[in-house]
C-alpha cells in the first residue's frame, strides 16, 4: 500500500459474496484477499455507461506477495457462482501457468 492511500478510507460496499462459506472460513483466501475479491465483483455488477451491455472490469495493481493469484481466482469463482462462466486471466509470464492452475484449484 503506497504511503498516501492508508488515510483514504475505501468506499463502502453493500456487494454480497456467494463464495461458499468453507472457501472463507478455511483461510484459503486472506482477508485482504478478499476486499479485493468484493471490491471487483461489485464492479463486474455494473455495465459500462452508454447502454453498453459490456460489464465494468477492475484493474489489481498490487505488489509481489499479496497473492494476486488467489485474488484472481476468488474473483473467477464468485463471477462462476453468479453464473458468468467466461474469464480472461491475463500474466506478463507464461512461467506463472502452473501458478495460476494451482490457485484456481486451491480456491475451488
Amino acid at each position: 500500500e503506497a504511503a498516501p492511500l492508508p488515510p483514504i478510507p475505501p468506499p463502502p460496499l453493500s456487494y454480497r459474496l456467494r463464495i461458499p462459506d468453507d472457501v472463507i472460513s478455511s483461510g484459503r483466501l486472506t482477508d485482504v484477499q478478499l476486499d479485493a475479491v468484493v471490491r471487483a465483483c461489485a464492479q463486474h455488477e455494473r455495465f459500462l455507461p452508454g447502454g453498453s451491455s459490456a460489464r465494468r472490469g477492475f484493474l489489481m495493481g498490487d505488489g509481489p506477495g499479496v497473492g494476486k493469484g488467489r485474488q484472481i481466482a476468488g474473483i473467477i469463482l464468485e463471477n462462476a457462482m453468479r453464473g458468468r462462466r467466461k474469464a480472461v486471466w491475463v500474466s506478463t509470464s507464461a512461467d506463472l501457468w502452473v501458478d495460476a492452475q494451482r490457485d484456481l484449484t486451491d480456491v475451488a
